[in-house]
């Protein structure tokens, strides 16, 4: 949370002075990033339906070498899950259902009475998020599995809810997926091409659609997602690693996730959203409002609450947010409403702990408060999982020495080590994976 303090800042003031000299510091920012292996991917900055930045940086296919550009289409996870409420808020402003609808109503196999249309948009329906862990034990992970897959498993199954409904909220996926077969039973057509004729096409998305990982591959100028492996120290495409193979498999779930769209479909979107072209300004109000808090179990509260399909932001202003992430991909965009200030930035290279994605909101802050570009620091982790596997403990040693005395240039990332030294013991690296943990003891 605290790495998104300085944007919530900078988008939450009301006069911003979008000057000749900061397109070219947010270029030289993204442009030094990237030529450090910081940052790969696109970048789009808004303000009043006007486009202020937008610059691609990196390769969409490295084998190839085939450039990033303003249509390439990346996988954007999770804000998926925007377009998913849009669908239900659209089918309720046409009385196709009501938000207090129990779910059972439209899908009676539906093995828990008690929940309802609402409980599932905010988060609240007390449903395990493991959903793959619902079909992993017997599932083929070279097999595509759909919606269906997963309602078959959980009406067969019938998993134990976390806490009742509407209690509290605790973040899912499984909710997600669930609301998708309500408005393909609703609407009485396919989900996807539900959100094709409905959603995407008004809001003139022209690249965005719903693929699985077969279909993705017969479409042009798709961002390839790639994960900095510590197994080899090396870019590898994310689907093609054993430990993410899952991501194949559920590459066919349709609700939560497997969007693809570029930062200019997606800026279409939040523009016909603003202009009430998708909904109403009842129902808008509806998505962004602050239903429930956002504080999962036994993590810190942020004061964030969950609209639908929306995380709403403790800040000055209203602001809300929308991301995603994967292995391979790492999405987000941030909405000041009151101030039609947006920012979107997607990337094709992440692995949780060895990415730099959430320390760019502390750089595009440094740009418009000081007009200085300051460059992230290069983390620990990612420094020496580029070079752990193939060295010696010779240079090892010098490497940890050099990030240790040059306090400037990196930061000590503790997480991020625990995750590289899990990752060296699961091979066989123990020395090296000692080596590591005795030179990081915290003092």
């Amino acid at each position: 949370m605290k790495t998104t303090k300085l944007l919530i800042l900078f988008l939450s003031i009301s006069s911003i002075c979008f000057s000749q000299n900061k397109p070219e510091l947010l270029d030289s920012l993204f442009r030094s990033m990237s030529n450090r292996g910081q940052f790969y991917g696109n970048v789009l900055i808004a303000e009043h339906d006007e486009v202020l930045f937008s610059k691609s940086y990196g390769f969409s296919d490295r084998d190839k070498e085939l450039l990033l550009n303003e249509e390439t289409l990346y996988n954007v996870g999770s804000v998926s899950k925007a377009f998913t409420a849009i669908a239900i808020l659209q089918l309720a402003e046409k009385e196709k259902l009501k938000l207090s609808d129990k779910v059972s109503k439209y899908l009676p196999e539906f093995p828990y009475p008690d929940i309802t249309i609402h409980h599932l948009l905010i988060h609240a329906g007390g449903l395990p998020d493991d959903y793959e862990l619902l079909f992993s034990k017997n599932w083929d992970n070279s097999k595509i599995a759909d919606n269906k897959d997963v309602m078959s498993a959980l009406i067969e199954q019938k998993p134990a809810l976390l806490f009742t409904a509407g209690d509290r909220s605790e973040y899912s996926n499984l909710g997600f997926i669930i609301l998708a077969e309500i408005v393909k039973q609703v609407s009485e057509s396919d989900f996807k091409e539900y959100l094709l004729r409905n959603i995407f096409e008004p809001a003139g998305m022209s690249r965005t659609n719903i693929y699985n990982a077969e279909e993705i591959k017969q479409i042009e100028n798709v961002a390839k997602g790639y994960v900095l492996y510590p197994f080899t120290g090396k870019y590898e495409e994310a689907i093609k690693i054993p430990e993410f193979v899952s991501q194949y498999a559920t590459s066919g779930f349709q609700g939560d996730g497997n969007v693809y769209s570029t930062t200019i479909d997606l800026f279409n979107f939040y523009k016909a959203l603003s202009n009430n072209i998708l909904i109403n300004e009842h129902s808008k109000n509806m998505i962004f409002q602050k239903h429930i808090s956002a504080k999962m179990e036994g993590t810190p509260d942020f004061g964030n609450s969950y609209g639908y399909g929306w995380t709403i932001l403790n800040a000055p202003m209203q602001v809300v947010q929308r991301g995603g992430e994967l292995a391979g991909y790492f999405s987000n965009t941030v909405l000041n409403i009151s101030e039609e200030r947006l920012i979107i930035y997607l990337s094709n290279d992440y692995l949780s702990y060895t990415s730099y994605q959430n320390q760019i909101p502390f750089s595009i802050g440094g740009i418009f408060f000081q007009n200085k570009v300051e460059i992230p620091k290069m983390t620990a982790s990612v420094e020496l999982t580029k070079m752990v596997i193939p060295s010696s403990i010779e240079v090892l040693t010098k490497k940890i020495e050099e990030i240790k005395n040059n306090s400037d240039l990196y930061q000590i990332d503790l997480q991020g080590l625990k995750f590289l030294v899990m990752k060296l013991e699961q091979t066989g690296n123990k020395e090296k994976a000692d080596l590591i943990v005795n030179s990081f003891k915290p003092e």
